[in-house]
């Protein structure tokens, strides 16, 4: 079987032929190897650990499928020393304001300039498809692939506009409606696209992306990292033995609903002391939170561990009896959030709020324990009924481990978005033959 779809360049790589494409006969099935351009747009993704993760670990499923994977990472951030002053001028203060109005236009003017760096790197790279993680403004990837006769596909985690809209609109002032048509109009132009949940899906088919042209494709987890049996020893060194453990591990951000979180402490440290807390993070609200438990008297029994690298995480929820998963109450809760698949892999007990996706992952009562978060002290009674029922607690465990190495692991991942991939360039194929 032949199929006449790649896209070639005459002269040299790098060499730019006008933008004029010669087709020419690719032996092949769809799931021939293919060559992948990866763009991405994070500013710096060494300070995005869960972008930062999905990156690396799809880009090492794809590898193990045996395609190649090119990551371009398009707007690095530069190395600052410690005590290197910026070089902009004016006060904090200034930049601030500037940013808030400038920030748009700067999108912008990006995406248009780096259209000709990204056109001249595909006719150089020539991949079969370019992949590009969609963040504001990001269409010049979806030109410059037209450009070059490539077929491009996004790959989006969050509703972009609607995060600017709704979580930044005192940080950024952005022009009305032209960030939603800007991402819908980019979007819907791709040949192909995956979201992380059904939420997020649903958001864009609203906005009016074809349905057709989205798949949803969740986060995942490595089962060989994240595993039962791993132990931190100065966990069990802190608290001794005879205790159990209830953890949770995270950015401690305000749609973690600390406020259940806060209250659950509270109630249990009171009226069960053969139990203690350890508290995986840092932010503000983690300092806001150990000040409150400091007040109550119960610091020895709450233990937080500020930031600590990821190579300790797996030991840490291995360490614990019952991992936590709180989320405030929300309508729109379109994330896939990798701690979930995390946990079920570490093969303990989980309480988690009954919130979109967590809640599709979350089997209540065969693969964890959900809890309305809209009522106040629902946490903390799920909590206490898994305290009191150790069996119960392994048995959860053990079904969540079953559910994500059966359906959830990177691999499997990877495995769903080079189905994608493939079905773009194939379509590709048979537009050009």
């Amino acid at each position: 079987m032949t199929r006449f779809c790649y896209p070639v360049w005459g002269g040299t790589p790098g060499m730019s032929t006008g933008g004029r494409v010669l087709v020419v006969a690719r032996r092949g099935l769809p799931t021939d190897p293919m060559r992948i351009l990866y763009m991405n747009y994070e500013w710096d993704r060494r300070g995005s650990s869960g972008a930062a993760r999905h990156i690396n670990e799809l880009t090492k499923g794809l590898g193990v499928l045996g395609h190649e994977v090119l990551v371009r990472d398009r707007h690095l951030a530069p190395e600052v020393s410690p005590g290197t002053r910026s070089s902009s001028n004016g006060g904090p203060g200034l930049r601030k304001t500037l940013s808030r109005f400038l920030h748009e236009p700067a999108a912008l003017a990006r995406a248009v300039a780096g259209l000709a760096g990204e056109t001249a790197l595909i006719r150089s790279e020539r991949p079969d498809v370019v992949l590009t993680r969609y963040s504001l403004h990001r269409f010049s990837s979806l030109l410059a692939a037209r450009r070059c006769g490539v077929p491009v596909v996004f790959e989006v985690n969050a509703p972009v506009a609607y995060e600017y809209r709704t979580f930044k609109r005192g940080e950024y002032s952005l022009l009305p409606g032209f960030p939603e048509w800007s991402e819908s109009a980019t979007l819907s132009r791709s040949d192909g696209l995956f979201v992380v949940s059904n939420q997020l899906k649903e958001h864009f088919v609203a906005r009016g992306v074809p349905a057709e042209l989205i798949r949803v494709i969740p986060n995942g987890v490595d089962t060989e990292v994240f595993r039962p049996g791993l132990i931190d020893e100065s966990v069990r060194a802190r608290f001794g033995d005879g205790k159990t453990v209830v953890g949770f591990v995270g950015s401690f951000a305000n749609f973690h609903g600390i406020d259940s979180l806060r209250e659950a402490i509270r109630a249990v440290t009171r009226d069960r002391p053969d139990v203690v807390f350890l508290m995986v993070g840092h932010s503000k609200l983690a300092s806001a939170l150990q000040a409150g438990c400091a007040s109550l008297g119960v610091s020895d029994r709450v233990h937080f561990t500020g930031y600590v690298t990821p190579d300790r995480v797996p030991a840490l929820m291995g360490s614990m009896d019952i991992l936590l998963a709180p989320y405030a109450a929300q309508k729109f809760f379109y994330m896939s959030p990798i701690k979930i698949f995390e946990y079920m892999a570490c093969g303990r007990a989980i309480v988690a709020a009954s919130v979109g996706q967590v809640a599709e992952l979350i089997e209540d009562g065969k693969t964890g324990v959900l809890y309305n978060p809209s009522e106040p002290r629902a946490l903390t009674e799920k909590l206490l009924s898994l305290i009191n029922d150790p069996l119960r607690r392994a048995a959860l465990g053990e079904a969540a481990r079953d559910k994500v190495v059966a359906n959830y692991t990177w691999q499997h991942n990877a495995s769903r978005v080079a189905g994608l991939l493939e079905d773009a360039v194939a379509r590709g194929c048979e537009e050009t033959a």
